[in-house]
């Protein structure tokens, strides 16, 4: 049975707003200064590209640390084209994951990223058949 989530979305003035769910946690937004915002929070689409980073780390940092991969940091850069025109669309998002840690395989990393992305992203489920999304690693040493 498929599982019901409810939001609700207030407007705290001018074009900021505050998303709560039924635990009342919360995420703000704002919009771009040239559109009249103040940038006190991420945009709208700047959240759908942390959504879709936060996601995929999720399922990757699950599948490192059930690898044993002694990581110490993690990071992903989010890069995105858009569309000139209305609906200001992404085109492309290219997602570089960065890890650092001792002995970190190349194998393990290609596969947890491999996984997340094709199969257990449900953010980037959604999103694939509407953008082209890419992706990169980098492995330092500590």
């Amino acid at each position: 049975m498929p599982s019901v989530k409810k939001m609700v979305l207030y407007w705290q003035g001018k074009y900021r707003f505050m998303a709560k769910n039924e635990k009342r946690l919360s995420v703000n937004f704002d919009a771009p200064i040239p559109n009249g915002g103040e940038e006190t929070a991420l945009s709208p689409m700047e959240n759908v590209l942390a959504s879709l980073a936060a996601c995929s780390s999720y399922h990757v940092v699950t599948i490192l640390k059930k690898k044993r991969q002694d990581f110490s940091d993690y990071a992903v850069e989010m890069t995105a084209d858009r569309r000139d025109e209305p609906p200001r669309v992404f085109t492309s998002i290219h997602l570089k994951y960065i890890i650092k840690g001792k002995n970190i395989s190349k194998e393990a990393v290609e596969s947890a990223i491999r996984l997340s992305e094709e199969k257990y992203c449900s953010v980037g489920g959604m999103l694939k058949n509407a953008v082209k999304i890419t992706s990169s690693y980098e492995i330092t040493k500590e």
